[in-house]
C-alpha cells in the first residue's frame, strides 16, 4: 500500500511545496495533495520519478516511515528572518526530526560522551539571574567561553561546540535566514547553518545560536510577537559579541586602534580573532570606543567599500565544516559495525540523501563500499508456479 504520509515527510524534508513537486512530475498540486492523503495512488512512472527527485528508494513509499516528533516549531530559534513563513518553519522542523532519527540510529552503534552543554545550560540560568540585562548576558557569555575552553583566537569554536554535545548541520536554508537552532524534547541540541557564509560570519552564527540554546531553551517562539522576537535576537547577538570578543581582552586591543572608524583598521584583529570587521566594530562601539557619529561613519565606509557582503581576508580564512557526524560514520564503517548498504536499507534512501543531509562529499563513502558485487542467493525472489 502506498503511504501518502511518507511522501509528505520526504517532500518537506527536501523543502519542496506540493506545487513545486507537482511541476517536477508534470502533475497538478491537487494531485500531490491527493497522493499524500491517499485518495489516489501515483502511477508507477511517477513513483520512479519521485524516488529520484526525493532521493529515496521506491520501497520507501510502501512501508510506514515513522518519525518521532522531538522537535517542534515553537522551540526553533531562527536567525533574523523567515519566522513569518509557517510552511518554511514546518519544513525545517521535519528536517530536524528526520535528522534526529538518523542521528539516534548512528549513536546506537557507539558510546556517545555525555552532553556537557546540559550542565552549561543549567549554570547559565544562574548567571542570567544576577545584574542588569547586558551584565547578565556578558557574565553568561564569559563563563560559557571558559566552560567550553575556547582559545583566545576562537579557532577551536566549531570543535568545542560539537564536543559539548551539539550536532552542527549545514544546508541550504533558503529565504533570508542565516541559521537556526533548537533543543529536542530529549535534550539533543542542534544548530543548522546556512551554506553561503564566510568563516568569520559562520563563527558569529555559531556563537549566536549557542546564545539561543543557553538563554532561550524554554522560550516558546511561537507566541512571541515581532518586537519580542527581535529582543531575543538582540540578546543572542550580544551574547555572541561578548563570547567571541571578551571585554578584558578587547579593551586593550581597541585602545591601540588609531583610526577607530576606519573599517580597514580592524583587519589585523579580524585575522587574530576570526571575527568579522563589522562584529569587531560593533563590539568596540558597545564598549564605548566610538561615538554615534563615528559609528555611523564606519557603516557609510562599509557601504562605500562594498564590504557588506565580502570583507577583506574573507577568502584567506579557512571555512570550517561540521565533523561530528562524519566522524561517527567513519568510526562505524571503519570498524564494520554496519555498512553503507545497511544504512541505506534502514532508511530506504539513496546515498545522496545521506550526503546532503550531513554535508558529506560522495568520495567519503567510496572506500566503504562492498567489494563483493555478487548477489546473495538468499535475496533472489522465488517464483511460485
Amino acid at each position: 500500500m502506498f503511504h501518502g504520509k511518507n511522501l509528505q515527510v520526504v517532500r518537506m524534508l527536501q523543502g519542496l511545496s506540493r506545487k513545486e513537486l507537482g511541476e517536477k512530475l508534470n502533475v497538478s498540486e491537487q494531485s500531490i495533495w491527493q497522493f499524500e492523503k491517499q485518495m489516489i495512488e501515483p502511477s508507477f512512472e511517477n513513483i520512479l520519478k519521485m524516488k529520484d527527485i526525493l532521493q529515496v528508494r521506491s520501497d520507501f513509499f510502501f512501508e510506514e516511515f515513522i518519525v518521532e516528533q522531538t522537535f517542534f516549531e515553537t522551540n526553533v530559534a531562527y536567525r533574523k528572518a523567515d519566522v513569518s513563513s509557517r510552511k518554511k518553519i514546518n519544513s525545517e522542523v521535519v528536517y530536524l526530526n528526520v535528522a534526529a532519527k538518523m542521528i539516534n540510529y548512528l549513536e546506537s552503534f557507539v558510546n556517545v560522551p555525555p552532553k556537557t552543554l546540559l550542565a552549561l545550560r543549567k549554570e547559565s540560568f544562574k548567571w542570567l539571574n544576577d545584574g542588569g540585562p547586558n551584565a547578565k548576558i556578558e557574565a553568561a557569555a564569559e563563563q560559557a567561553r571558559k566552560f567550553l575552553g575556547i582559545y583566545q583566537d576562537n579557532s577551536n569554536l566549531f570543535l568545542s561546540l560539537e564536543k559539548s554535545g551539539i550536532y552542527v548541520l549545514e544546508k541550504n536554508i533558503g529565504g533570508k535566514a542565516d541559521a537556526y537552532s533548537a533543543w529536542s524534547t530529549e535534550d539533543i541540541p542542534i544548530i543548522v547553518l546556512g551554506i553561503k557564509k564566510s568563516a568569520v560570519r559562520r563563527n558569529f552564527d555559531l556563537a549566536h545560536e549557542l546564545g539561543h540554546l543557553l538563554m532561550h531553551a524554554h522560550v516558546d517562539f511561537g507566541v512571541l510577537d515581532k518586537t519580542e522576537r527581535q529582543l531575543k535576537e538582540r540578546e543572542a547577538d550580544y551574547f555572541a559579541s561578548c563570547f567571541l570578543l571578551p571585554n578584558e581582552i578587547m579593551q586593550s586591543e581597541f585602545k591601540q586602534l588609531k583610526k577607530i572608524s576606519n573599517p580597514d583598521s580592524y583587519a589585523p584583529l579580524k585575522l587574530k580573532y576570526n571575527v568579522s570587521i563589522q562584529a569587531l566594530e560593533m563590539r568596540a562601539y558597545k564598549l564605548g570606543f566610538l561615538t554615534p557619529k563615528q559609528h555611523s561613519y564606519f557603516y557609510r565606509q562599509i557601504a562605500l567599500r562594498d564590504y557588506r557582503q565580502e570583507e577583506p581576508l574573507d577568502r584567506e580564512i579557512t571555512l570550517k565544516r561540521p565533523g561530528k557526524i562524519r566522524s561517527i560514520f567513519n568510526l562505524i564503517l571503519t570498524n564494520k559495525l554496519t555498512d553503507v548498504q545497511r544504512i541505506e536499507n534502514e532508511f530506504k534512501c539513496q546515498r545522496q540523501l545521506l550526503e546532503e543531509m550531513f554535508s558529506i562529499e560522495p568520495a567519503f563513502f567510496v572506500p566503504f563500499e562492498e567489494q563483493d558485487k555478487f548477489t546473495d542467493l538468499n535475496n533472489v525472489l522465488r517464483v511460485e508456479f
